[in-house]
């Protein structure tokens, strides 16, 4: 959680209460084919950048372009200066997939045996590393239409943690998907939010007649902060591989913000997954739009490198450049966000206290005992209803949590996003 000041915006507080009363309409529509607007996106582009103060960025602390470049090594500092405007390969340049797969290495290593231990009853290797994972580069939010618009059609069954990142459910629902959701529960005695696993069990066991297409993940969860273990995603690979059905499900696993997290636990390398991470989040550098897929099935990913042709098709040789100098120095650039984001988790749990009339208390970190570590830039804070206590004579922006929001942005420039 990032309190960030815009000392560029051009705010006026000019704005009418009956314009102010107008929150965005989101427009829900069951129409065949048709990929609703995003109604996160749709708000940002009204106040991200127009509101003071940003309560709802979904990424941490961004550094600045000198201090990435300050880290470049010599053959970095050599490829900044020489560097053309021209096209660059559509996967990615073979050095920065290379930093990518070293940066994942251990983990796809790590998963792929005891996937074959599981299958062979054996620890030992029988693959040589460079066929073991296929990777592109791409648009993070690119990486999530491409893979579902390529690998889902209509009446597929998929299941996706809620609530989530609009485009992780959205490209489903246009493709008149079955969609089924895996919600997280609320421990009301110790404040936080958790996904059960035994949920997951009833989702799978009550709609066993037809075969699950695709699970989709996200973890660290946004918007809750709930996290999966190494052990839990295991568990959860396991669960899949045990469904008795001709074609094994597909495991979109968005880990964006797993770098939060020291231990990283991962997907990656299991079985028919595909892995979405990136530079957006922990790492503070979301406008270099770096992100990468790694997929473990060589046609899932041939049929996301063919459709890349038609979306971004390669990514700019700086941005390139820079994402190389990052993923060499790992610790540099994420050691000074992890510790901002465990800042503010205390400064947030003190201020949700400090309106009892207003908030639940958060304790976040308390949500799974099988985690190392725990830290989160997004958090799901819980409002008290009615909000701010009023029974009555309530003020017209407290009679709704997106009306609340517009004032705030409108009235005080804060930009905070509502949970519905």
């Amino acid at each position: 959680l990032q309190l960030k000041s815009n000392p560029s915006c051009n705010f006026h507080n000019s704005t009418s209460m009956a314009q102010e009363l107008q929150p965005l309409k989101k427009q829900r529509t069951d129409d065949v084919g048709q990929v609703r607007a995003s109604f996160l996106e749709r708000f940002f582009a009204k106040y991200e950048f127009t509101c003071k103060h940003m309560l709802s960025c979904s990424d941490s602390e961004s550094w600045k372009m000198r201090e990435v470049l300050q880290k470049a090594d010599s053959e970095c500092q050599s490829l900044w200066e020489g560097a053309s405007l021209g096209y660059t390969e559509s996967l990615g340049d073979p050095l920065l997939l290379q930093e990518i797969w070293r940066h994942n290495r251990g983990a796809v290593l790590r998963n792929l045996q005891l996937g074959q231990r599981k299958a062979e009853g054996s620890a030992g290797l029988s693959y040589a590393e460079q066929n073991v994972l296929q990777i592109t580069t791409c648009v993070p939010v690119e990486g999530i239409y491409v893979a579902m618009h390529q690998l889902l059609k209509g009446d597929d069954l998929v299941i996706c943690l809620a609530p989530a990142y609009q485009a992780l459910y959205e490209i489903a629902r246009s493709k008149s998907c079955k969609l089924l959701e895996w919600q997280p529960r609320y421990d009301g005695d110790r404040n936080f939010w958790a996904f059960h696993m035994a949920d997951l069990k009833v989702l799978l066991d009550e709609n066993s007649a037809k075969d699950l297409k695709m699970l989709v993940l996200n973890s660290p969860h946004n918007p809750t902060g709930s996290c999966f273990s190494q052990e839990q995603f295991d568990e959860i690979s396991s669960l899949l591989d045990s469904l008795k059905q001709e074609e094994a499900p597909i495991l979109f696993s968005d880990e964006m913000y797993s770098d939060l997290l020291e231990a990283r636990p991962t997907n990656v390398g299991k079985l028919n997954s595909i892995v979405l991470s990136g530079l957006s989040k922990p790492w503070g550098m979301p406008g270099l739009r770096m992100g990468w897929l790694l997929v473990q099935n060589p046609k899932h990913f041939e049929r996301v490198a063919e459709f890349r042709d038609y979306t971004t098709l390669c990514l700019p040789p700086q941005s390139e450049i820079l994402s190389v100098i990052a993923l060499r120095n790992p610790s540099h650039f994420l050691d000074r966000n992890r510790h901002i984001a465990r800042d503010n988790y205390q400064r947030l749990q003190a201020f949700l206290l400090s309106l009892p009339e207003w908030f639940y208390p958060l304790n976040q970190h308390e949500h799974n005992s099988s985690l190392a570590d725990f830290a989160a830039v997004t958090l799901f804070a819980r409002l008290k209803q009615p909000l701010g206590g009023f029974n009555e004579h309530v003020p017209p922006y407290l009679q709704s949590l997106p009306r609340l929001s517009e004032h705030l942005a409108q009235t005080y420039s804060v930009c905070l996003v509502a949970g519905d």
